[in-house]
């Protein structure tokens, strides 16, 4: 049973440490994966805010050119398509120029000559960042420093939805460093102007470092925490099964104590609980605490019973003769199977003017035994020898040896009786 419950305990235990390695394990994996999707989510909403920026202001920009172009015209009635262009050229010149934007934005406005496409298909109008371009013609087929043709792309979206998102490298505002950037291009008819506004995209990083520095932190709590349960789960199962095991032990112990102390047979207590038990009377004797009338006493002829009924019935015998003294005695009186069908019952606090009362009282239960297999002539009667301790015992032995004596002295009287020493 105990290697049952060990080896069931170490099931558990391996189980729960198993557990503990598959869930930190998941943990990981888990956040990892969230640690991938909260950068791609930091970069979407990064993009998405960068992208808005870039619709916003271009779009800002054209309803600015509609208005200064509706107060040139009323102010110019006269001026020709041309004059009205290159004047607002110049107003939105100055204003790009002057304008700054968040993140090292930027906007540009190219003319496009041919919307097929091709060598100078588009004029390079206004470009804060390369102003020594402007005037300057551009190609569908020129290759950016990705692999890219941008122009070509942009002027296909364009021509397909009149705006354009794009991804390419270009250089930085005040700077000769090339990097990423999105732009937004949006056509303003009228004049067939592409105006275009970049964002560089070295930020993007910084978003998806921040987002997973939180996943991390997190993944760090989440994997504490789930490490200290899990601790916790293993020392109550340790706990539970400690406990168990005390707890069997103590039951197996009190089981085991009270094989030892009781005589299975008869229930009577057992004779190495009697031998313990008058040793320690004897210490309360000889320290002055109480005195101890000791009963020395068997069934008289019990061998019959065996050689007639049986011994079954020289069993009920016994029974019956253990259950006849108690039900005479005091419960704090103990009734000792000594041997075979020998007892002795312990008394205390029993004055000798009492004495005599005290074993008619249990002899007169004892002769009252009946049993069904045997007839109701057949008597059962015991031989009494009675004693107490003496200021010269030097141990509980001698009042054993004087009970006994007085046993002897009862059976040499006609048994059925008892007799004191």
């Amino acid at each position: 049973m105990e290697n049952i419950k060990s080896n069931g305990f170490l099931r558990a235990l391996l189980f729960d440490i198993l557990g503990l390695l598959v869930s930190v394990l998941m943990i990981y994996v888990t956040s990892r994966a969230v640690t991938g999707i909260s950068a791609a989510m930091a970069y979407d909403a990064t993009m998405s805010v960068k992208k808005n920026l870039l619709y916003e202001n271009v779009n800002n920009m054209i309803i600015y050119i509609d208005n200064e172009k509706d107060a040139y015209v009323k102010e110019h009635p006269d001026a020709s398509e041309e004059e009205i262009e290159s004047s607002l050229q110049q107003i939105v010149r100055n204003r790009i120029y002057t304008e700054e934007h968040l993140d090292g934005a930027y906007m540009w406005i190219q003319k496009v000559l041919d919307y097929n496409g091709g060598d100078n298909y588009a004029i390079r109008l206004i470009h804060p960042n390369l102003p020594d371009t402007e005037g300057c013609y551009l190609s569908t087929e020129e290759v950016n420093q990705m692999g890219m043709k941008a122009y070509e792309i942009e002027l296909e979206g364009i021509k397909a939805d009149g705006e354009i998102y794009q991804n390419y490298a270009f250089k930085k505002l005040e700077s000769d460093e090339v990097s990423e950037k999105v732009t937004y291009a949006k056509l303003y008819k009228p004049f067939d102007w592409i105006i275009c506004m970049g964002v560089n995209l070295d930020d993007i990083d910084h978003y998806r470092l921040q987002a997973q520095a939180r996943i991390h932190s997190y993944q760090t709590i989440i994997m504490s925490t789930v490490i200290s349960l899990w601790l916790l789960l293993l020392f109550v199962i340790f706990f539970i099964f400690r406990r168990t095991q005390i707890g069997t032990y103590e039951k197996k112990n009190k089981e085991l104590e009270s094989k030892l102390n009781v005589d299975v047979l008869t229930g009577a207590s057992s004779r190495s609980y009697g031998e313990r038990l008058l040793a320690s009377e004897f210490k309360e004797f000889q320290s002055g605490k109480r005195d101890t009338l000791l009963l020395m006493m068997d069934i008289d002829y019990y061998k019959q019973f065996n050689d007639n009924y049986g011994h079954e019935v020289g069993d009920k015998v016994l029974k019956a003769f253990v259950t006849a003294i108690r039900e005479s005695v005091r419960i704090t009186d103990s009734v000792i199977r000594w041997g075979g069908d020998e007892f002795i019952v312990v008394l205390q606090k029993v004055s000798p003017d009492m004495m005599q009362a005290m074993a008619d009282k249990i002899l007169d239960a004892i002769r009252s035994i009946t049993l069904e297999e045997m007839p109701a002539s057949q008597k059962i009667t015991s031989s009494v020898g009675m004693t107490y301790f003496d200021i010269a015992d030097t141990d509980y032995k001698d009042i054993i040896s004087r009970a006994d004596a007085a046993l002897y002295k009862a059976k040499e009287a006609g048994r059925n009786n008892w007799k004191t020493a």
